[in-house]
């Protein structure tokens, strides 16, 4: 069970944070450098304009947290849960995250700019990519159940080995992405087309 902590240090760099339950804490403005959480539970709590860089959550429970102006540059989520996180709302000018063998569910990405980001063997749950830059982006081996993708560059792409994802090609952008059959059938449906076996 995490331990609960009540406040946060303002500036926090090279530290290591392990088995902390920080639900309903604030981290507003406070600062992280090469920080590493392992296994944190942070339910309800508060990133607005905190700073994470070159961080990493591994086996991290991160539901419904707050992240208007929230700095995420070179942060790696490594087997974590991450419910309903609108990403969306992070400064968009420094954003880079990686995503592996991670759980997410109802987080919203729309109009960031992802290239080259990894959403490697994880589970992408009715999650959000609209106006989004995924050029090379890693979703092999993913489970994309009910995820919407709308006006997204996946040029270069890694969909191989991907599952149950719907893109549609009148809208989004797949030069040179690469799939793997029997998935990529589903390409064919934003053509209301029928396919004879």
């Amino acid at each position: 069970m995490p331990n609960k902590i009540n406040n946060i240090e303002s500036y926090n760099e090279d530290k290591v944070f392990k088995s902390l339950d920080l639900s309903n804490l604030s981290f507003e403005e406070s600062s992280f450098t090469n920080c590493t959480f392992e296994n944190c539970t942070f339910i309800n709590s508060i990133w607005r304009y905190a700073k994470f860089y070159s961080c990493i959550f591994n086996c991290c429970n991160i539901n419904f947290v707050k992240v208007e102006g929230c700095f995420l540059q070179d942060v790696i989520f490594n087997e974590c849960k991450l419910v309903g996180i609108g990403f969306y709302k992070c400064n968009k000018i420094f954003f880079s995250i990686n995503i592996k063998q991670s759980v997410l569910l109802n987080c919203n990405f729309s109009d960031l700019n992802m290239k080259k980001a990894s959403f490697n063997k994880s589970r992408i749950e009715e999650c959000y990519f609209n106006n989004t830059q995924l050029e090379e982006a890693d979703f092999a081996d993913t489970d994309l159940k009910a995820s919407t993708f709308n006006k997204c560059k996946l040029d270069k792409a890694d969909f191989r080995n991907a599952k149950n994802y719907i893109i549609n090609l009148q809208v989004n952008s797949v030069k040179k992405a690469k799939f793997s059959y029997p998935e990529i059938m589903n390409l064919l449906r934003s053509f209301d087309i029928i396919v004879d076996w």
